[in-house]
């Protein structure tokens, strides 16, 4: 986990639900006494994270240099959402998803592309756009009727 702890997603996921989100050992998984493999819920988890900082950084490529260091707040928060997100569709069965988890995904999207596009900036006091890929460069020589030849006729 590059853009947030998973002590930072416990801020947006209480525990409870984050352990049942990630479960598939006992998906209704009642917290009273029940042991969970805690390796197995953390690969979850950890997995569906990085997926959300793929997704963010897809959007970063070729504006920033990535990783990002030091990691803006701005970026943390969007992918804790992009990452509860993707661990609240793990579970389909369940009906549709919380809405607030649906309107803050399109959001935290809406804002990457924001940022994507340079209508936004991710605050970074080092950070300059990196150049995208496929510019060319080009070179050539010194011109040889330049303005003090091309001014003498």
């Amino acid at each position: 986990m590059r853009y947030c702890t998973l002590a930072e997603l416990q801020l947006a996921i209480p525990l409870q639900t984050l352990i049942a989100l990630s479960n598939d050992a006992q998906p209704d998984l009642s917290y009273g006494g029940t042991t969970v493999p805690l390796q197995l819920v953390m690969e979850v988890i950890e997995d569906k994270v990085q997926q959300a900082e793929e997704v963010v950084d897809a959007h970063l490529r070729g504006r920033y240099t990535l990783p990002l260091l030091p990691i803006p707040s701005v970026i943390k928060d969007l992918t804790i959402k992009l990452a509860r997100h993707e661990l609240y569709a793990r579970r389909p069965e369940g009906g549709d998803l919380p809405d607030a988890v649906t309107r803050t995904y399109k959001a935290s999207m809406s804002m990457l592309e924001q940022i994507r596009d340079g209508k936004l900036t991710i605050g970074i006091p080092t950070g300059e756009a990196a150049p995208e890929a496929g510019e060319m460069k080009v070179r050539t020589r010194e011109r040889r009727f330049n303005n003090n030849v091309l001014d003498r006729y």
